[in-house]
């Protein structure tokens, strides 16, 4: 590694209280303080369940959950009566070393906190006290254990039942939609019902969860989920949009049909359920909006059983957008706009929030909220504020509404090899892993903790600062 590079991600990780005095709506987040400096790579992807909720109960608080270096759930919250941070709290240990183990987080009617973290069993973790992150119960298994299992997404009823859609598999092979029921508020969890199959009858195919909202004025849980079709050669990726009934525990289609208990792939195509492209959701006003990229940026809205489309010219060279809507005059999306790549990182974007006045019929050129932020071939995402139980968008005047990361990618190849001659993924585990939180008025909501490794999860201890943590650790449950 050279001088310079070395000099810089020191200075990236030892952040100057002067420079964060200086936070504004537009600023590099190198320049601000971070939420979490500690956080595996991965760890906010785009198909992965909400890291941040909202909660006002006996308190008001917005509570944060992702994985540390040591491959440890944590688990933060922001008090907005007293406009600080408590926490973190180490909660339990992911199942493997990989952003698919990244925890969602859930918090049920009674004010319990739940984290999922999956690939493998689901570990399933809850808070001993409602509203209090100090203490958590011992972790338990949701699901098969001889299966890999992902994409946790969980909502409430409004007569107490948690749902938890996953994955049942990993990407090849058949793995289908399921849901785990429990009726005891977690105390128990019945055996994954398979929602959308894609069967040897069916031809063999996995499904990505790509959002999972309950509706209390339909009761209903609206899915959107993309498919990878397994039956070769080559892959083939589609996206459908259904709904899940709990009280009569069938799927019905985007046209209305009622499929059943289990839906097939030729039923979704069938009933009109067939996407042009993977979707981002957001509720307003009893109907459902869809924000994909086909070729270009499209907005999509389903109502009446049907799916009407309008492109949005301004959001073309947009990436990783996602679709919030606050207000009926003030609809956002916020995603990515690339920019000149500039020195230590390969690729660059600026965070930008485009808006709408008159309710998604004309947007603007978008503003720039965060400049350069390091872009990770797709595992760097963007999470927005959700409200539980039903896990919806929920912007807040105060405190944390969204999240993103800073990572670097692959493609940063052997410069950043350490000294000991380390591999790049392990100097992941060291160099700028930090997470940043904005609030609805987009400026950062900081905890000025800065980041030391302090050793590994096996007992060696650390490297001394700047250099790579060395030989890959062996990361155990614990």
């Amino acid at each position: 590694m050279t001088n310079s590079a070395h000099t810089w991600l020191l200075l990236a990780v030892l952040l100057s209280p002067a420079l964060a005095s200086a936070e504004t709506s537009r600023v590099s987040p190198t320049r601000s303080k971070h939420f979490a400096a500690d956080s595996l790579r991965g760890t906010l992807a785009r198909d992965h369940a909400s890291r941040l909720v909202h909660f006002r109960g006996a308190q008001d608080r917005t509570y944060v959950a992702y994985l540390d270096h040591y491959h440890d759930v944590m688990v933060a919250c922001y008090d907005h009566d007293q406009g600080d941070w408590l926490g973190p709290v180490r909660v339990d240990c992911a199942p493997i070393r990989d952003g698919h183990a990244a925890p969602a987080i859930f918090v049920d009617s009674k004010g319990f906190l739940h984290t999922f973290s999956a690939r493998g069993a689901i570990r399933h973790c809850r808070s001993k006290r409602p509203e209090d992150i100090t203490e958590w119960e011992s972790a338990q298994l949701i699901g098969p254990q001889d299966k890999s299992l992902t994409y946790t997404y969980p909502v409430e009823t409004p007569q107490g039942d948690l749902l938890l859609f996953y994955r049942l598999g990993g990407a090849g092979g058949n793995s289908p939609l399921v849901v785990s029921r429990s009726s005891d508020r977690s105390a128990t969890w019945a055996s994954p019902r398979i929602l959308v199959d894609y069967g040897m009858n069916h031809g063999s195919g996995s499904v990505k969860i790509g959002d999972a909202v309950y509706d209390a004025q339909t009761a209903r849980v609206h899915l959107v989920i993309k498919e990878r079709d397994n039956t070769g050669p080559g892959v083939k990726w589609r996206a459908h949009y259904c709904q899940y009934d709990p009280a009569a525990d069938s799927v019905f289609a985007l046209n209305g049909a009622n499929l059943g208990k289990t839906a097939s792939r030729e039923a979704l195509g069938k009933n009109d359920c067939l996407l042009p492209a993977a979707a981002d959701m957001a509720l307003a006003g009893g109907r459902v909006y869809l924000l994909m990229r086909p070729k270009g940026w499209i907005l999509g809205k389903i109502e009446d059983g049907r799916l009407a489309q309008r492109d949005l010219p301004t959001l073309q060279d947009a990436a990783q957008a996602i679709l919030c809507i606050p207000a009926k005059d003030d609809w956002r999306i916020y995603g990515y706009r690339k920019c000149e790549p500039t020195t230590p990182y390969p690729t660059q974007g600026n965070l930008l929030i485009w808006r709408s006045r008159d309710e998604g019929a004309t947007w603007d050129q978008g503003q720039v909220l965060v400049d350069n932020a390091a872009l990770d071939h797709g595992l760097l995402g963007l999470n927005l504020v959700r409200r539980p139980p039903t896990m919806q968008k929920s912007p807040e005047t105060t405190g944390p509404m969204i999240l993103f990361q800073e990572a670097f990618g692959m493609s940063y190849g052997r410069e950043l090899r350490g000294p000991d001659g380390s591999t790049f993924s392990d100097m992941q585990l060291r160099f700028n892993k930090k997470l940043y939180a904005l609030n609805a008025e987009h400026a950062f909501v900081t905890r000025g903790t800065p980041f030391t490794f302090s050793g590994y999860s096996d007992g060696r201890d650390g490297p001394p600062a700047g250099q790579a943590p060395g030989p890959r650790a062996s990361f155990q449950l614990r």
